[in-house]
């Protein structure tokens, strides 16, 4: 079951941001809390809505070995680069599924003990280790390669799984199913197949070597990311803990979704197409349900938002313009706009640039604060 985001989670991000955008700091120039700048204005002061607790001095451990680049880890970059089209090849000397075992199986999910669609699959290579597709790459949800590791190629066995409570299916989300797995066999090790023929044949790469060095490569930089996003995230995760949003600014939650349904149905309506039909249809959820599920990522995105706004307050920490104009020049790149005025228009209430600037000010702020609680945080590497 390939992985799936949450309708309105999706769509928020990609108009609002939140701390989603935390990545994009790394493309700014960091500056401490005390630099000169402006201060992203708001309408509220957001000490008045949150009680800070501890969000400094955090301590974050990490897997060592997760972050390390192994023989193993660049085989599968290898695999990645040749688009996907690695050849699996059983090993009949293979009978056990392990840890870093790629599997062929055939699978069927059932909700209630009915089949439900898009649960059912035959004939498909699994990379166990990192639970995804093993040709694509495309993730799984979560502990879903745990249902064969041990299994022994021939068996069949039942495996419980709990879908998440945003998942992106209405009637999967929160849900305990079932998946019932046939190992079929286990690959063989497919670094054989990078010759220089096979790469030339499969990828813009002109030999093996060049192919190895492009995936050890690649996977450094990818690993390095990997772990400042996981070391943030971890950081993330402990300020919300700690700190306690008493509410909310009122009316903060009904202008956004406002806001949001307003942007989703004129872009619907653009692409000649109902927007509350589309709903229905795709997402096989009522407009009304959608509407909550909406105020609730809404919400969310606005309380972790409101508590780093507190933390920059209380630590003077502001916007630095250079920092500021390199964020949303690369941010307007990503979204291959040709200026940031587009940039502004598009994170504007009603297209108003100095709307979208305010609002882009504010996300970049958020950011430079989770960016101080990371930095004094201890990461115990073991």
């Amino acid at each position: 079951m390939r992985a799936k985001k949450v309708i309105c989670i999706g769509l928020v991000v990609a108009l609002a941001l939140g701390l989603s955008a935390c990545s994009c700091s790394k493309d700014t120039t960091t500056t401490n809390s005390t630099s000169k700048g402006s201060e992203a204005s708001s309408d509220y002061n957001p000490l008045d809505y949150v009680t800070l607790g501890q969000y400094k001095g955090l301590t974050v451990d990490i897997n060592k070995a997760d972050y390390e680049v192994t023989e193993d880890k660049i085989v599968k970059k290898e695999m990645e680069l040749c688009n996907g089209d690695a050849e699996f090849e059983p090993d009949s000397s293979k009978t056990i599924v392990k840890k870093d075992s790629i599997v062929n199986v055939d699978y069927v999910g059932k909700l209630d003990g009915v089949p439900f669609e898009g649960g059912t699959a035959k004939n498909v290579w699994i990379d166990v280790g990192n639970n995804c597709d093993a040709s694509s790459g495309t993730k799984y949800i979560d502990g879903f390669t745990n249902g064969v590791l041990g299994g022994r190629v021939g068996d069949s066995a039942d495996y419980d799984i709990t879908f998440p409570q945003n998942y992106g299916s209405a009637n999967l989300a929160g849900k305990h199913v079932v998946f019932t797995f046939t190992i079929n066999s286990i690959a063989k090790d497919v670094k054989q197949t990078f010759t220089d023929d096979y790469v030339k044949s499969h990828s813009t790469y002109q030999s093996a070597q060049e192919l190895y060095d492009a995936a050890k490569k690649q996977l450094e930089d990818e690993l390095a990311q990997q772990k400042s996003k996981d070391i943030s995230d971890n950081v993330k995760k402990q300020v919300l803990a700690n700190c306690k949003v008493k509410s909310l600014p009122s009316g903060l939650v009904d202008d956004k979704v406002e806001e949001y349904l307003n942007t989703y149905k004129e872009s619907y309506k653009k692409a000649g197409q109902d927007f509350e039909k589309s709903v229905q249809n795709d997402y096989k959820l009522s407009m009304s349900e959608f509407e909550q599920q909406l105020r609730q990522e809404v919400e969310e995105m606005l309380k972790e938002n409101i508590v780093f706004e507190a933390i920059a307050k209380q630590e003077n920490i502001t916007v630095d313009q250079a920092g500021f104009d390199n964020y949303c020049k690369n941010l307007a790149s990503s979204k291959k706009l040709t200026s940031v005025d587009e940039l502004y228009k598009m994170y504007g209430k009603n297209g108003d640039k100095a709307d979208g600037e305010k609002y882009l000010k504010n996300i970049y702020l958020c950011n430079k604060a989770l960016e101080f609680c990371v930095n004094s945080a201890t990461v115990n590497e073991v």
